[in-house]
């Protein structure tokens, strides 16, 4: 069975490679005349940038990714952990190295709301426990159907998730601190989101900030990608570059072709991992 994948960024290679180790014959199409998507390298006179993600988190999610090919993330790129983790700006002259040494960091927030300690420590152990229980019983889960979701250990920890109550209310329960706010609404950002409109149960990027850490592939970002590729490719992935999909052929409600630089191709199945809105507006018939 052949199987289309739309798009070398990190979704599109991991689907590929996924696909691949259950025995499909999939080739992944990039419109770019590298792999990438988002997290593509920009060379230029003997300099190399990186063009999207700056930082690292969330290691174990990368363990389990290349651990499900009896692989380990330390055979494709090495990592280093940050210290400081990253440097905060909240004026010219008013700026946090935030400490990736986890008793260095409950005095940073002491030096600025001194009575924190038991609080930080409270917060920090409901944010382990949404980080383990939301990635396990939330994340990993297929999506199909919100059956999914109902068991005895998601309704019994509904309020404990706090999935309800936005983050920005659940923060002012434990700190009051200004900058100590801001600090930890920070990572809601990466969401796109405000923390007004975001549940506390995204409190889990606290715990993956504070306690898993910041970290770097030595070389570059683009070491991931360089090392999932690698990986698609000793799957026997195929990749094609520069082949911008101009359509999706769709005949009886399923998707039975590409139109690439003029040529169709069948395909059995297609995975699209492009831009959705690009796709749906572009791609696909009404």
């Amino acid at each position: 069975m052949k199987v289309a994948v739309i798009g070398a960024g990190f979704s599109g290679i991991a689907a590929a490679t996924l696909l691949a180790e259950q025995g499909y014959a999939v080739t992944v199409y990039e419109k770019n005349p590298s792999p990438g998507g988002r997290a593509r390298k920009f060379e230029k006179d003997g300099f190399v940038f990186d063009m999207g993600p700056s930082w690292y988190w969330m290691p174990d999610v990368f363990e389990k990714y290349f651990r499900q090919f009896g692989r380990q993330v330390s055979s494709y790129y090495q990592l280093e952990r940050l210290a400081p983790s990253y440097r905060v700006f909240f004026g010219r002259e008013d700026v946090i190295d935030v400490p990736a040494d986890l008793a260095e960091f409950y005095e940073m927030i002491a030096s600025l709301e001194p009575d924190s300690k038991e609080k930080l420590t409270k917060f920090l152990e409901d944010a382990q426990y949404k980080y383990e229980a939301g990635m396990h019983d939330l994340v990993y889960v297929p999506g199909n159907s919100p059956l999914e979701f109902v068991n005895r250990k998601t309704i019994t920890g509904l309020f404990k998730l706090d999935l309800l109550k936005p983050i920005s209310k659940y923060l002012r329960k434990y700190f009051r601190h200004p900058q100590v706010l801001q600090l930890l609404e920070f990572p809601i950002l990466f969401l796109g989101a405000m923390p007004k409109n975001t549940p506390a149960l995204y409190s889990l990027m606290n715990y993956a900030d504070i306690k898993l850490g910041t970290w770097y592939p030595k070389g570059g970002m683009y070491k991931i990608i360089e090392g999932m590729v690698k990986l698609a490719r000793e799957k026997e992935v195929k990749f094609i570059f520069n082949a911008p999909v101009e359509r999706i052929d769709i005949a009886g409600n399923r998707a039975n072709a590409l139109i690439i630089n003029g040529e169709h191709i069948s395909v059995d199945a297609v995975v699209n991992s492009a831009d959705y809105h690009h796709v749906e507006q572009t791609l696909i018939p009404p």
